[in-house]
């Protein structure tokens, strides 16, 4: 009876669950068909041979070995604990097991369920509402190994992605950076001012774009794109089921399985999602229907930087033609666009009304940088509330226990990258008073509200002049323009796509030649555009600061130049520039100018009449010398810089430009009656960097070098002391820095047996001097570079026990000395215990152990 009940029960709802199945079957199938419809009305570029073969080679060992180690440490780990420093550390170990279990996945097509899965931590974003979850970025903590085998994979396809998905996309591509997307907003916004055309930029304001990638649509645009069935399949592996519980407050969910997005926290999530919007992309590209801004070289609709879109659109048309688009493939993708949120910043004209799309109307926020229409307002709307927020924040940390070195290493960690950045995207240099401002408000933190003790400009010189690197915020911004001009002069609008809207600004003249021409290009209207104008102001000021004359050089260019004139307008003769003829190198020969039948034997150019036109205007504009000509060596060595790590070149140049010591050395001079040059004092200022790595010592060093203590005598001079006697021995003489640091007798006494000390241990003959004690230079001891380094942390060591008895002299003694250094060496050797250099360092320490134990 029981059975026929269930029978009776079950049958109804299993007919019912597979007419929903058949369901669900037909939706799934039409869906697949629409999405390869629609992909096949997109012109999408495919994979040739040669790349498919590489990405679907089997992973090998040392290509996982390979990608294990490009994988950061410090980072969680995932569910099941391990991180990769695990990986790292027992590789040898693990690699033949970890292999075969690879080998087995791909040849199974399937993953165990524990392997993929991810615990999910979440990140409050910048000002957004704590209470709300949508405030909240979820991140993927996924297993090391499965980060392991997504890396390998991420290394291939990184390789692949610059061929395939279009420079508008700069977003996690290899060569391709946020500031180009930024800089070419500048230059449309700047175009439609100076065109005074009408346009409008729209911002969107993508709903969770990661987590809402459709997999089938994923997998069909890998299709699309020609990827080979091997890749494709790991993909499949990877996104079939995987699962995640989520972590707050210590407390994990259940495990719940995935169906759709690209996890945050896999290293092939960037490159995936750039295959998944392309299409997209594509799309508006090639829609005749939406206008953008025409160039030589392009048609500039849409620029993406991952999930950031913005779209250049000349007409209400174009804005509503788009959004269909938009629909269409979020139809298909799952891919959500939140119209509320996104905004329209209209350039020259009114697009609010008439709108199919419920977007407002006002200034944007692209990459985080705020645009209103008027780019007068950079400066106003970005870095005038940096500025604020930093005094805030350095306010904050002004009674931090901090020292001074600690100080400026949070200068350099905390407020540069975000000065930097601003630097790195908006042209318009601040004001002289914001550099004063922020480096004034640098200065209170650094000495705690009190008048400073080493000047800003002296900390920020290099360490070999006796500084401490502290960054030059003025000399960042000068080296973040010059970087343009080294992109002017490779000037490949192909992959720059801001290159060519530059280009059509500066009409006639070319834009790889705008660095060598005079200042009377302010008077030219590509002197309106805001980058071509801060460009060439940071470069002329590169000039100036480094004394450096262009004018002319070999590179000074002939056609089209305002200084090269032919009845008062620009020369320019079609074959002579095809003959090879563009600069003043070309025309100048053995310090004269070139003949006719030399113009005619080496580039085939027979024209006596613009032979003579040319002759009398560049003559009589430059009395041209072979050596005038020729660039100077620090404008030659900038233009050659490359393409890798290029801020960091220009702005160790522009320092290199005034490296003096930064040292009182005429006072030490005259106190220890001696004559030395920069070398010298050179070379003490980077021991002090290269022979201990003990912040605390390097400071007691340095300030020693810079006489900041303050001694008897300055305090009486000051008017802080009734006598300059030095009142810590019997000799009655002025307590001047040399007497408080080598002549007073206590101080001397425990230099002589700090000396003896480190001749015993050492089995060196060390004699005391104040060169040595006082300035660390030992040059004349013949030791290697151990003994150095013990040498010189002791007396180091031995000058903060004089200042610990600062005030009272009386008390020092070797005793105290000793206990310090022994400390030190505990702390050094707990420090090496976590790296491979303890046995060194063990090793090291050892003499001078054995005999004060």
């Amino acid at each position: 009876m029981y059975s026929v009940l269930l029978r009776l029960t079950f049958i109804p709802l299993l007919s019912r669950a597979n007419l929903h199945l058949s369901s669900c079957s037909s939706t799934c199938s039409l869906l697949s068909l629409q999405i390869t419809m629609s992909l096949n009305n997109v012109n999408l570029p495919r994979l040739n041979e040669d790349q498919i073969t590489n990405l679907d080679s089997p992973l090998s060992p040392s290509e996982l070995h390979e990608a294990l180690l490009l994988m950061p440490n410090g980072k969680a780990p995932g569910p099941d604990g391990f991180p990769a420093e695990f990986y790292k550390e027992f590789w040898e170990q693990l690699a033949p097991t970890f292999y075969k279990t690879v080998t087995s996945i791909n040849e199974s097509q399937s993953m165990p369920p524990n392997m993929n899965s991810a615990n999910i931590i979440l990140l409050l974003k910048p000002d957004k509402d704590p209470t709300s979850p949508s405030s909240y970025r979820p991140i993927s903590l996924i297993n090391a190994d499965v980060k392991n085998i997504c890396k390998a994979l991420a290394q291939r396809i990184e390789k692949i992605t610059p061929h395939i998905i279009h420079f508008d996309q700069t977003g996690f591509i290899k060569g391709r950076h946020s500031d180009d997307n930024v800089r070419r907003l500048v230059n449309i916004i700047d175009f439609a001012t100076i065109k005074n055309q009408e346009m409008t930029v729209l911002s969107l304001d993508a709903e969770k774009a990661f987590d809402r990638v459709n997999w089938k649509f994923l997998i069909a645009a890998l299709h699309k794109f020609g990827f080979g069935e091997a890749f494709i399949n790991w993909i499949k592996i990877l996104y079939h089921n995987p699962n995640a519980s989520v972590r707050t407050n210590k407390q994990i969910s259940n495990r719940f399985f995935l169906g759709r997005g690209t996890r945050q926290g896999c290293p092939l999530s960037p490159s995936l999602f750039a295959i998944f919007i392309e299409p997209l992309a594509a799309a508006i590209r090639q829609n005749e229907s939406i206008i953008g801004i025409k160039t030589k070289h392009s048609h500039h609709k849409i620029s993406l930087y991952a999930d950031d879109i913005l779209l250049f659109l000349r007409n209400l048309h174009s804005v509503n033609e788009t959004a269909m688009i938009i629909n269409e493939f979020s139809s298909i993708s799952d891919y959500s666009i939140n119209w509320n949120k996104s905004v329209l910043l209209p350039l020259n004209r009114n697009m609010e009304q008439r709108l199919t799309i419920p977007v407002k109307t006002g200034n944007i926020k692209y990459l985080g940088i705020y645009f209103s229409p008027k780019l007068s307002e950079l400066v106003q709307l970005n870095h005038t509330p940096l500025l604020k927020s930093i005094q805030d924040d350095l306010t904050r940390w002004t009674n931090l226990p901090l020292s001074l070195m600690g100080k400026v290493a949070t200068v350099k960690m905390k407020i540069l990258p975000k000065v930097n950045y601003l630097f790195s995207m908006i042209p318009t240099q601040p004001p002289l008073k914001w550099f004063k401002t922020l480096d004034s408000s640098i200065s209170s933190f650094l000495w705690n509200n009190k008048p400073a003790r080493i000047s800003l400009k002296t900390l920020k010189s290099a360490k070999s002049c006796g500084g401490l690197e502290l960054p030059n915020f003025y000399k960042y911004f000068l080296a973040n323009r010059l970087q343009y001009i080294l992109k002017w002069l490779k000037n490949n609008p192909e992959t720059n796509s801001w290159l060519d809207l530059e280009q059509v600004l500066c009409g006639k003249i070319n834009l790889s030649q705008l660095p060598f021409i005079s200042q009377t290009v302010k008077k030219q209207d590509c002197f309106k555009s805001i980058n071509i104008n801060a460009t060439l102001t940071a470069w002329w000021e590169f000039l100036k600061i480094s004394k450096s004359s262009i004018q002319p050089c070999k590179m000074t260019p002939i056609w089209n130049y305002p200084d090269i004139l032919i009845n008062k307008k620009m020369i320019h003769f079609p074959a002579w520039q095809e003959g090879g003829i563009k600069q003043l190198e070309h025309v100048n020969i053995d310090r004269r100018f070139i003949t006719p039948q030399e113009l005619q034997d080496k580039h085939g150019i027979n024209n006596f009449l613009e032979y003579q036109q040319l002759k009398s205007s560049i003559t009589k504009k430059y009395k041209i010398k072979d050596d005038d000509l020729k660039l100077p060596d620090v404008v030659t060595t900038l233009i050659n810089f490359s393409m890798n790590r290029t801020l960091s070149k220009i702005y160790k140049l522009l320092c290199n430009l005034d490296n003096n010591i930064a040292l009182p050395t005429k006072k030490w001079d005259a106190d220890l009656s001696i004559s030395t040059d920069e070398s010298f004092w050179s070379e003490l200022c980077l021991n002090t960097f290269k022979l201990t790595k003990s912040p605390n010592l390097q400071l007691i060093h340095l300030k020693t070098l810079h006489r900041i203590y303050y001694t008897g005598q300055r305090m009486f001079k000051m008017g802080l002391s009734n006598s300059d006697i030095c009142e810590h021995c019997d000799n009655n003489l002025p307590d001047s820095y040399m007497h408080a640091l080598w002549l007073c007798t206590p101080v001397q006494a425990l230099w002589q047996q700090v000396c003896a000390d480190l001749s015993v241990w050492l089995k060196v003959s060390i004699t005391a001097s104040p060169s040595l004690c006082v300035l660390g230079d030992m040059s004349a001891i013949d030791i290697e570079e151990g003994l150095a380094s013990i040498i010189f942390i002791t007396l180091c060591i031995a000058k903060k026990t004089i200042l610990i008895n600062w005030k009272n002299k009386k008390n020092i003694n070797i005793s105290q000395h000793r206990n310090l250094l022994f400390d030190h060496i505990s702390l050094e050797k707990m420090s090496a215990q976590s790296s491979s250099n303890f046995e060194r360092i063990q090793s090291l320490w050892s003499p001078v152990v054995d005999s004060m134990t």
